[in-house]
This record gives C-alpha cells, structure tokens and sequence, in this order.
C-alpha cells in the first residue's frame, strides 16, 4: 500500500525546486524551474500548483496522497499570513500571500519558511548537521541566506519575520551596494550577484579578462558557475573575487562564532559549488583571525545535500504541519 507523501519546494531568485517526499526522505518525484519572478506573484503561483500536481502525477499518486506543502522562500516572511513581506531578489513577491494562494489551489495545508531556514531544517534532518546541538548555516546562491540552531532547534528570534539573516551583515561599510539598499553586506561579497557584478565591473573599468568571461559578458549569458570556471582556468579578476568571497564569509562567520560562542558551520546553496576557490581564502583568515576563537576547534562543513538541501528542509516543515508538531 502506498504511502502519504508532502512536497517540499525551495524558491531562489533564479530556480525553483520541488520534490515530492515520503516521511523517510525518499525523494519519489524531482521537479526544478525557472523562477521567473518577473511575470508577477499570481503567475508563479499557478504555475507552483501546476509542478505540484505533475511531481504527484510523475510518481502515480492520485491528489489525496498529499498530505501538506512547506515552501522556502528567500527574504522576511510572514508565516502566520503565510505571506512575503519583502524578498530581495523576488521583489515581485511583496506583500503576495504566496502560501494562501498555493493552500487554495491544492487544497492541503501550505507552511511558509525562510529558505535558509529551511535550508537548516534540511541539514538538520538528512544531512551534515544532523545531531550538531549549535551551528550556523549559510546558504550560497543569488543572495545569502543564514539560519542559527541551538540546542539542536531552529532559532526563530522574536518572530519578526526574519532570523539569522547573515547575508545582510555589514562586513564592508564602504563595500558595494546590496539589494536590500545597505553597502557592504556579506550577499554583495559573497553571492552569485555579487561574482557576476563583479566581473561586469571589472570590465567596465578597462582590466583584461579571459575569453571565456569576454564571451559570456557579451552573450549576456555570465553565471556564477563560468565565473568559477574562469577562475579554475587562472583569471586573475575571477580569482580575486573568490577570494574576496571567501574573506568575507570568513569575517561573518568568525564574528558570530565568537559572539556567541560555537565553533561549526555549514555552507550549502549553488555558489558552494566554488568552494576549491573560496574556502582557501576562507580557511586562512579563519586561521589568522585575531579572536577569542581557536582556529583549531572550528569546523566549517560543505553540505552534503547540495541544491536538495532547502527541499528537504521544506518538506520536512510540511511534516511536522501534518503530523501536527
């Protein structure tokens, strides 16, 4: 006899990504899309409902084998409204009660989350944070997202919307501007934007660039993961950026270890696909950093999940909501 299942989805700037999921994780449908924002908060959410009927149709399974949908979302959320506050990189999401819509058009309880947060329920449940009590998460991708575990639960804060938002930390007060209107934020340092902008401006201001940088640049077609090629392939720019990075999260994570006191993170998102360039770089500052911390007792993890990280967290949400906890 088959099993109820949930879906768990995870909305970036650039994908989106769906699973459905038994309660053991199994992944028994994968579906990923553009997000394409652009087109306006009621078209996305047809079409969030359309990949979750054909996830349960690719694995044969009639609409009452849904049992509930968590959704991962980047930005501040109101997950009481079920509704997007202000999402930086979805700006077309503000104030759309995205989980409503969605609950309307399946008819099963929809949960609404951060998609960092979700990202660490991910960890938590399947991948290398599974039984850490204390650990930050940061997540790599369009933006960057960050979540708290403590005591082995997710840190919600005051319930303002938003917690651990470790991307719109100031590492740089005279840095780059950001999206959320702030300069200097680790996301302008640290994300697939940020590696992108980068590269542009350096165009921009006269310095040589490598044919394949050129090209896609010209293409209009420049991503993260060329800029991670490029620099595997010795540019100098697209070095210097990873490197950049990886000063950055270093400066974020160290100040946060020694605020309060723990000593592991994990990183995941897409950009963390680029860790042989930016974990070096990371690593070192870590090491020379002039604090409390001990270089030698810190531990800062690759997730093991990859992009399923936050599907896995979303899902897991969906749970707990129809198990009742």
């Amino acid at each position: 006899m088959k099993e109820k299942c949930v879906i768990g989805i995870d909305i970036g700037g650039t994908h989106m990504r769906s699973a459905l999921v038994d309660r053991k994780g199994t992944v028994l449908a994968f579906r990923k899309a553009h997000s394409e924002s652009r087109q306006g908060p009621d078209s996305l959410a047809h079409r969030l409902a359309q990949q979750c009927l054909a996830l349960l149709a690719d694995a044969g399974l009639p609409s009452h084998f849904l049992c509930a949908v968590g959704l991962g979302v980047a930005g501040k959320l109101d997950p009481a409204s079920g509704s997007v506050i202000f999402s930086p990189n979805l700006p077309s999401l503000a104030g759309f009660p995205l989980a409503v819509k969605l609950q309307d058009a399946l008819q099963v309880p929809v949960v609404l989350e951060n998609d960092a947060n979700v990202f660490g329920l991910g960890e938590a449940w399947l991948g290398n944070a599974r039984n850490l009590p204390h650990w930050i998460g940061v997540t790599l991708g369009t933006g960057v997202g960050g979540c708290f575990f403590a005591h082995g639960r997710l840190w919600e804060g005051d319930r303002l919307g938003f917690s651990g938002e470790i991307g719109h930390v100031i590492v740089d007060p005279e840095g780059p501007e950001c999206a959320c209107g702030q300069k200097g934020c680790l996301e302008a340092h640290a994300s697939a934007t940020a590696l992108v902008k980068g590269i542009d401006l350096a165009r921009k201001e006269g310095r040589a660039l490598s044919p394949l940088l050129n090209e896609a640049l010209h293409a209009g077609k420049l991503t993260a993961r060329i800029v991670h090629q490029a620099a595997v392939q010795g540019d100098p720019t697209a070095r210097g950026l990873f490197s950049r990075m990886g000063w950055a999260l270093a400066l974020a994570l160290s100040n946060l270890f020694t605020f309060l006191g723990i000593s592991t993170a994990v990183i995941g998102g897409g950009v963390a696909a680029s860790w042989d360039q930016f974990a070096p770089p990371m690593e070192n500052y870590i090491r020379r950093v002039p604090s409390m911390l001990d270089p030698h007792r810190t531990r800062i993890h690759r997730s093991e999940l990859g992009d399923m990280a936050a599907v896995f967290g979303a899902a897991s949400l969906a749970w707990q909501r129809a198990e009742g906890r």
